[in-house]
């Protein structure tokens, strides 16, 4: 496990939460997964209070006033977390390549798909970043799939900045140029205020201002707070997305010329630079989330072979330690292949999409469960300087889990409810689109704990 990994803890503005005062829960499970690694409970109750675990036990009384959850026979584990996602937005970039004062709850839509699916799916925490079209594209935002608002979603309103290696347009050393002139105007800036504070000092001392107090802070430009933040301050974690394998050394660069508090966010080309990330890892542990497409065809230039390569087998053979992340479809996108299964990309949208298929197909590759598993709870809980509140189920952490029909990837298991926070916000007994696809038609508006 990285020793250090890169937290968003200094910078976070974490928001009182926006569950109220609640009913004391009781969830009566038949297995529990902690997520700590330790044998799973059997016959086992959860005690919720305020949205967090009071009690977790085979011993433990049910109160009299608690409103029971009864899972027995049932598999409990904790919801997925999402470290990098740009789901749910109404506009994923702007058409600036330097923006680092936006924020995406501007953007965030409470009632699109994307949610709904994350619900559906079992994902109980979402960083919701900007797209990847922009060299600095703002800042992003930790929410939970549900509320009416995005203020009522947000958990951490002020997280990580996200940049990115992919040029939109022009060339690719065009596009790193003005990515490193942003951070170096954001360092000129506050060298400036710096100097500028020297002079007042001197002009106080020799009695030539009036003024009490220079504050730097006062004084810094507020469209470049956000990167001063970054770069300067060492405040704000940067998400980098690196596109391809030979951005690696980029990215590397950058990280080694700035020594920013960086997360590497991996395209799928990236695994073939797998070993000098690896160093990269262990040299500066640098955590490191990779992309939603897990397999991949290589084709044999001379030959014209193909062979499908799973990018997180190879990084796992590497001993990278790594965070999965799910695709940013929408709920309709994504049914969209489902009824339409030969169009184009169809098995690997599906695939892209559902943090169970992403868990199975790491597995079907040969990497151990708990593993897989950790890259979607532990590790991203990690990332965004949670682990001592999401990620595993323990004594005083946030409420937030999944109640599945079965074992993980068995071929009945599936999301019956989903806690987040203590509050049911899914339930697959009245999901009416569950019931759509099963042929039962409804007009009944989801319920999921309201």
């Amino acid at each position: 496990m990285i020793q250090k990994l890169t937290t968003l803890a200094a910078s976070a503005v974490f928001l009182a939460s926006t569950v109220a005062a609640q009913e004391v829960l009781a969830i009566k499970a038949g297995t529990v997964n902690l997520g700590t690694g330790q044998t799973p409970m059997e016959n086992a109750v959860i005690l919720i209070k305020d949205g967090r675990i009071e009690q977790i036990g085979t011993k433990i009384e049910v109160p009299w006033n608690a409103r029971v959850i009864d899972a027995s026979g049932k598999y409990v584990m904790p919801a997925w977390v999402q470290a990098h996602s740009f789901g749910g937005l109404d506009i994923s970039n702007e058409a600036i390549q330097v923006t680092p004062f936006l924020s995406v709850m501007d953007s965030i839509d409470p009632v699109n798909s994307y949610f709904e699916g994350c619900r559906r799916a079992g994902i109980g925490i979402i960083h919701v970043m900007p797209g990847n079209a922009c060299a600095i594209g703002g800042r992003g935002v930790v929410v939970r799939p549900f509320g009416k608002t995005p203020e009522q979603m947000a958990i951490i309103q002020e997280a990580g900045m996200k940049m990115s290696l992919e040029p939109s347009s022009g060339g690719r050393s065009k596009h790193v140029a003005d990515l490193r002139r942003a951070l170096d105007d954001a360092k000129a800036h506050m060298e400036d205020l710096a100097r500028q504070k020297k002079e007042f000092e001197q002009d106080k001392a020799n009695s030539a201002t009036t003024e009490a107090n220079f504050v730097i802070e006062d004084k810094i430009d507020p469209l470049k707070a956000p990167l001063v933040d970054v770069v300067v301050n060492k405040k704000t974690t940067a998400y980098l997305y690196i596109p391809r394998a030979s951005d690696v050394p980029v990215a590397i660069d950058l990280y080694r010329d700035y020594q920013f508090k960086t997360v590497f966010v991996l395209g799928p080309e990236c695994y073939k630079a797998a070993k000098l990330l690896k160093s990269a890892q262990d040299k500066w542990q640098i955590p490191m989330i990779i992309d939603s497409r897990l397999e991949v065809t290589e084709r044999d230039p001379i030959t014209g072979k193909e062979t499908e390569v799973c990018t997180a087998k190879a990084y796992y053979d590497a001993g990278l330690i790594f965070a999965l992340s799910a695709t940013g479809e929408s709920y309709s996108r994504r049914m969209h292949y489902v009824r339409n299964p030969s169009a184009s990309s169809a098995r690997s949208t599906r695939a892209q999409a559902l943090p169970w298929w992403q868990v199975a197909t790491c597995v079907r590759w040969g990497i151990p469960e708990e593993v897989a598993i950790a890259a979607f709870t532990t590790i991203p809980a990690s990332i965004l300087g949670m682990s001592d509140r999401i990620g595993t189920l323990e004594k005083g952490m946030d409420a937030d889990l999944q109640i599945l029909a079965a074992e993980p990837l068995e071929p009945e298991s599936q999301v019956e409810k989903l806690i987040v926070q203590g509050e049911v916000i899914y339930d697959r007994s009245t999901d009416p689109r569950v019931k759509e696809l099963s042929g039962i038609k409804t007009s009944a508006p989801e319920k999921n704990g309201k």
